[in-house]
């Protein structure tokens, strides 16, 4: 988190203040002090006497230091009204496009600039990417010996194998896609789809237009997302599975949702490059270890068993957990409830029986366990906005 200049840490440069000084009774000078925004101080200010700061337009941050080198420097919010001791190194940077600050000071003042070599570079809270549209968003079904001829154009295309398995091709080299992995296409880059034969594939689509936006010429560029293949991530697995169903709520300001849970994924995405995708340190590493290792087994329970009538109290049961302990894991982990993961999980698993067709839409209610076919009926038109006899016609006419 950020300093302000009315924070502990700021005591030794300073202070802070609450009214503007009344240079008529305190009998001393000021001038206004003009900046610009930009990320590189390349000169600090030094005077021999206190110095005072009152920000009359826009947002500042102010870089101190009791020595001319930039990497001794620490930079603070400024908060209040500012006073400087006597010897401190300083300079303002304009967070907002442009300031104006008053200093004050006494007349008989002593002040020198030092130049910085390097310069500091101030970091402002800017945007690295920037994901302008989503052009197209789908969640498709396909039997075993599907195949996609392939294609290229100017977007990129994040591709989800949410359950089975999927061989891509880019440009000529071959990747194989598990389940909750993950790859992103490039503009340009002319790709394949098959899925191999013995198993089906279940898998989301995202076709968005993204831009980089280069600051400095250490900016990250969209290549490291690309002729890979993402393993398995918790976050990632709960941002894509969120973003599925917040494309079929309805509700207002759903699309600006969306877009955010895209962009967060491609950032979480360039993280993983760096910070490693195991880093994930809301509690010790060890409880953290028990809990993915928990989670996956009883997932993993619950994909054998969704063909029965699945409770809550025999998940419990079986692996040695109180309700409220399994509502935590399934809050923390898919931020949801283990009774809605079950009620998803069928509800995928009866779309995808359907694209099959071996079963009726009512042999499909009661093999999942649904008290009724207009219990199952009214449940998968919520989720999917249509009945599930509509979605058999609309896959016919495909």
């Amino acid at each position: 988190m950020q300093l302000k200049t009315s924070s502990t840490e700021f005591e030794k440069y300073g202070a802070v203040y609450e009214k503007p000084l009344d240079l008529g009774q305190c009998g001393m000078i000021s001038r206004n002090w003009h900046l610009i925004a930009k990320r590189c101080v390349s000169q600090l200010y030094r005077f021999d006497c206190e110095v005072y700061l009152e920000m009359q337009e826009g947002m500042a941050a102010l870089l101190v230091g009791e020595t001319p080198r930039a990497d001794e420097l620490t930079v603070f919010a400024v908060h209040r009204l500012v006073k400087i001791n006597p010897g401190v190194y300083f300079s303002l940077v304009a967070v907002t496009s442009n300031i104006t600050c008053k200093l004050i000071t006494v007349t008989s003042y002593l002040s020198v600039v030092e130049s910085l070599s390097p310069p500091y570079l101030f970091e402002r809270i800017l945007p690295r990417i920037r994901i302008s549209e989503i052009l197209g968003y789908y969640y498709s079904i396909r039997n075993a010996g599907y195949q996609f001829g392939g294609e290229k154009h100017s977007y990129f295309e994040l591709t989800y194998v949410d359950r089975g398995c999927m061989i891509s091709e880019i440009d000529g080299k071959t990747y194989t896609l598990k389940e909750r992995e993950l790859i992103i296409y490039g503009p340009g880059q002319f790709h394949t789809q098959q899925i191999p034969d013995g198993c089906s594939c279940s898998y989301v689509t995202i076709i968005f237009d993204m831009e980089t936006i280069v600051y400095d010429v250490e900016s990250t560029h969209y290549e490291l997302l690309l002729n890979k293949v993402f393993g398995y991530d918790k976050k990632i697995h709960t941002l894509i599975k969120t973003f599925v169903m917040e494309s079929t709520s309805q509700i207002p300001y759903m699309n600006s949702l969306m877009l955010c849970l895209l962009q967060e994924t491609v950032i979480r995405l360039l993280q993983s490059e760096f910070i490693g995708k195991k880093n994930e340190r809301s509690v010790t590493d060890a409880r953290q270890h028990y809990q993915d290792e928990l989670l996956e087994k009883i997932l993993a329970y619950i994909d054998e068993t969704i063909y029965e009538p699945i409770t809550i109290a025999e998940i419990c049961q079986k692996f040695s957990l109180s309700r409220s302990s399994l509502q935590i894991l399934f809050k923390e982990s898919l931020n949801q409830p283990p009774k809605k993961y079950i009620n998803e999980l069928k509800l995928e698993t009866s779309r995808q029986m359907i694209c099959e067709g071996k079963y009726t839409i009512s042999e499909i209610a009661l093999m999942l366990g649904f008290n009724s076919i207009h219990y199952f009926s009214r449940a998968f038109t919520q989720k999917f906005g249509m009945a599930p006899s509509e979605y058999s016609k609309m896959l016919y006419k495909l």
